[in-house]
């Protein structure tokens, strides 16, 4: 087990075990709230008003703001321990293959961000996706789903992460702890993305980071539960007829296979990841293969190179 999951692991039993039982809801971690029970992480931002092209969405106060939508004064690290807290396992950034010569993608389980805020004396909630948009056409990011890459330990033992000061990434970087599910080009002349700054409220406003796991959905049932809202002057009304009747079609057709649909989606999960840690511990053994190729062909060619003493000696 690598170190920071080690102590990330004993941080989180001994929380636990300081929590009554009856709890759910946890603030122990400065400027992020865990609630339990609903899979949700709550971390405390301020929106900075960015106007330049984005590389992230949200960053460490003091971190690379100039290129970033909210900062926070919550720890990476923290913010990893509270996705394990709501039952999330780390994946893996981005990585480079110097045997295969080519770039892997980050991985890790999808999550759903989304940002409250109060403007003009009401709380807006949106997703974090509407709050991106195109710096040449000016639409909206198409819906997205992040990642939980995990980041990784620096040499030193630090949290990457902490070090480089990412919460959440629109292009790649390997020290990325929530990240895009794709390869996403962090050079300058790519970055596409700009801050849909009208949306927001003003700068050093505060906001709030939503993150929860992209298996939480609301069955129809719980949508029957909830109240509609009123018709309004102008406006389609729903025709709940044919949604009642699609409904109960969903009920009869899909509803009977939820087991074995649930236990179909565990055992997906489950497969690709044990074939990605297999694909990546063949990747590992082949760029040791290749330093050891390369180390050995650097060593023939110093054997092999003709030195100028031994030039100028057969000169003579």
């Amino acid at each position: 087990m690598r170190p920071i999951l080690l102590c990330i692991a004993l941080l989180l039993v001994s929380t636990l075990h300081a929590q009554p039982p009856a709890t759910q809801q946890t603030d122990k971690l400065p400027f992020i709230h865990v609630d339990v029970k609903n899979r949700q992480v709550r971390v405390d931002c301020e929106n900075i008003g960015c106007e330049a092209a984005l590389e992230f969405f949200a960053v460490v106060a003091g971190g690379p703001e100039h290129e970033a939508m909210l900062r926070s004064r919550a720890k990476p690290s923290n913010v990893h321990l509270a996705m394990l807290m709501i039952g999330l396992t780390p994946g893996s950034p981005i990585k480079y293959s110097e045997a295969a010569q080519k770039w892997f993608p980050p991985a890790g389980p999808p999550v759903h961000l989304s940002v409250e805020f109060m403007k003009e004396g009401k709380t807006i909630s949106l997703p974090a996706y509407r709050l991106v948009r195109d710096i040449r056409t000016k639409k909206e990011m198409p819906a997205t789903t992040w990642i939980f890459a995990g980041s990784r330990n620096l040499q030193d033992g630090t949290y990457g992460a902490d070090a480089a000061g990412y919460l959440v990434n629109i292009v790649n970087f390997d020290l990325a702890l929530l990240d895009v599910p794709a390869l996403v080009s962090n050079s300058n002349e790519t970055l596409m993305w700009e801050a849909a700054n009208d949306l927001l409220p003003p700068p050093n406003s505060a906001v709030t980071l939503v993150i929860e796991p992209t298996a939480k959905v609301e069955s129809p049932r719980e949508l029957e539960t909830k109240p509609t809202t009123q018709p309004v002057e102008g406006r389609v009304e729903i025709d709940r007829e044919k949604v009642s009747q699609l409904q109960k079609l969903w009920e009869q057709k899909v509803a009977p296979h939820d087991k074995a649909m649930r236990e179909a989606a565990q055992a997906q999960y489950d497969v690709i990841r044990e074939l990605r840690k297999e694909q990546q511990r063949l990747i590992d053994e082949a760029d040791e293969i290749q330093r050891t190729i390369d180390e050995l062909e650097k060593r023939y060619q110093n054997m092999t190179t003709p030195r100028p003493e031994a030039v100028e000696k057969e000169e003579k």
